[in-house]
């Protein structure tokens, strides 16, 4: 297993805002991206090959606000595909997702399990499955 811990990220109802010319990526969106980015170089977690499940732990009480929690899970999962940590996001790899508030956690740890026993050596944390 693979685990990473990142920054807190911003919910999908703000990654994107709309321009007169389409729409992009917003400044929230982006500068979380980069520190999630460094942070993952950081840590150098093994990259995972197939079949994956995917276990997310958020930050619980980060803030009095009602979160929906599966908002959540878009940027950090597409971070792990720009990373190559997991190879796509789409149905033929990524197997099951569960997440979960946990108050021990910082952030977002993310648990990568390989499905397949394939995981390629990085010095990240890696557990026994």
């Amino acid at each position: 297993m693979i685990v990473v811990t990142l920054p807190f990220p911003p919910s999908t109802n703000n990654l994107f805002i709309n321009t007169s010319r389409g729409r992009i990526r917003s400044s929230k969106y982006d500068q979380w991206a980069t520190e999630a980015g460094w942070e993952l170089l950081r840590q150098r977690p093994a990259k995972a090959i197939g079949p994956v499940s995917l276990i997310f732990e958020f930050e619980a009480g980060k803030d009095k606000r009602k979160r929906d929690i599966t908002n959540l899970l878009k940027a950090p999962e597409d971070l792990l595909v720009k990373h190559g940590i997991i190879e796509a996001d789409d149905n033929t790899i990524v197997q099951s997702i569960s997440a979960n508030w946990n108050a021990e956690v910082t952030g977002v740890r993310i648990a990568i399990k390989p499905l397949q026993g394939n995981a390629s050596h990085g010095s990240g944390t890696q557990q026994p499955a």
